[in-house]
């Protein structure tokens, strides 16, 4: 009964060890959802047109990194790095029509949607 008990504590914590492990490397956002928030929504426009508050500017960073971290569905990982890379890029920045071609939809959906 003592083995039973032992090897029960022994998975529970190699589970939860393995569930924080994963949760830490997964997005905070979904693909989806920042494109929801992001590009459907105002949010990225309205960043570059220079409207948006400090805390939506953070939100939009925030949900770019989470973009930058996502695995797309199809496409060259490579491509991928190097799109999201410059939309993160310029969400950071100050040039709104940098952000604007930077979230180039058609650019994306043809390589990995």
């Amino acid at each position: 009964m003592r083995k039973v008990f032992s090897l029960l504590a022994i998975a529970a914590l190699v589970t939860t060890t393995w569930m924080a492990a994963y949760a830490a490397d997964a997005p905070k956002h979904s693909i989806k959802e920042v494109m929801k928030i992001a590009l459907k929504g105002p949010l990225n426009k309205k960043v570059a047109d220079g409207g948006a508050s400090e805390d939506e500017k953070k939100q939009l960073i925030e949900l770019y990194e989470s973009l930058a971290a996502a695995t797309p569905k199809k496409g060259d990982a490579e491509s991928w790095k190097e799109k999201t890379s410059a939309l993160l890029a310029a969400a950071k920045g100050t040039d709104g029509k940098a952000l604007l071609k930077a979230a180039n939809c058609k650019a994306c959906h043809d390589s990995h949607k």
